[in-house]
């Protein structure tokens, strides 16, 4: 029997981070008539690919505001909902390996005080008393940033969930989006594979199907999906033997980061040649 009501405020498709995000936060903010539709499971899509670094450092003094709320709200969401996130906090620190780097790493510092983040500039001698692992040969200076993490993105997602639906929020799993109709009335027609909803805003965030969504209304959606791959490493008897979790470090000289992960390695390079992907559409069970 198909229990999908027929009338909501907000559908938002997609259940990865993005998607579940909104839920939550509309729930949150008092609207209570809003579903999220998920074809497949919550985070079945890029979500769980990804590294859950959870930084401060930016550039943009609106940005840095929401990095911080993100770090503060992932470090009470348990709390909250019952659900674990996986938060570590283990701070980060950023290289600078050439002069301009620490010129805008000062900018940066600024643009977080008046974020209410903290950020310190430290030298190569305070950056391996925080990182006895680290080789700093050829590094000026690092930006620390001590309430930077990482988490498990499912969990966080799930999370977000738990709460949304806490407060009212609907969650529509294994349900694919087939069409979204604009209506005479200003609303939308989204059809689904469970049954067809009328609602006052449709939010896109399919994730690496949002171009495919996007053109159910005629919307080139300017998102690529690009292959990146990230290692893994065993356990590593020196990571063994540290009294404490290290800071993830991003390194611009090797272009990746690299974090803590169980007693190894998590270390994610930004290829420079990058492939993209999926650019004739993605099948819809991938």
């Amino acid at each position: 029997k198909n229990l999908m009501k027929s009338h909501a405020q907000v559908v938002v498709i997609g259940g990865g981070a993005m998607g579940v995000g909104l839920l939550y936060h509309l729930a949150q903010e008092g609207w209570k008539d809003v579903m999220l539709i998920e074809k497949g499971e919550l985070t079945s899509g890029s979500t769980w690919h990804a590294a859950g670094l959870v930084p401060h450092f930016i550039g943009s003094l609106n940005m840095a505001k929401v990095h911080r709320y993100g770090s503060e709200l992932y470090q009470v969401l348990e709390a909250e909902t019952g659900q674990a996130t996986g938060w570590h906090a283990c701070g980060a620190i950023r290289l600078a390996v050439k002069q301009d780097e620490g010129d805008w790493f000062q900018y940066v510092q600024g643009v977080l005080q008046l974020a209410g983040a903290e950020c310190h500039l430290i030298g190569p001698d305070e950056i391996r008393k925080l990182h006895p692992l680290l080789d700093t040969k050829g590094v000026l200076m690092g930006a620390y940033t001590p309430n930077d993490g990482h988490t498990d993105p499912s969990g966080i997602t799930n999370a977000m969930a738990a709460g949304a639906k806490m407060r009212g929020a609907e969650i529509i799993r294994h349900n694919r989006v087939t069409d979204i109709n604009p209506l005479a009335s200003g609303e939308w027609e989204v059809v689904t594979e469970q049954g067809t909803v009328i609602c006052e805003h449709v939010v896109n965030a399919a994730g690496s199907f949002a171009g495919q969504v996007g053109e159910m209304v005629g919307l080139k959606v300017p998102i690529v999906n690009m292959v990146h791959q990230y290692l893994v490493t065993e356990s590593i008897l020196e990571v063994n033997d540290l009294e404490k979790e290290i800071p993830v470090v991003r390194d611009p000289w090797s272009s990746c980061y690299y974090r803590q992960e169980q007693q190894g390695l998590v270390i994610g390079p930004y290829e420079m040649n990058a492939e993209a992907w999926g650019l004739d559409g993605i099948d819809w069970t991938f």
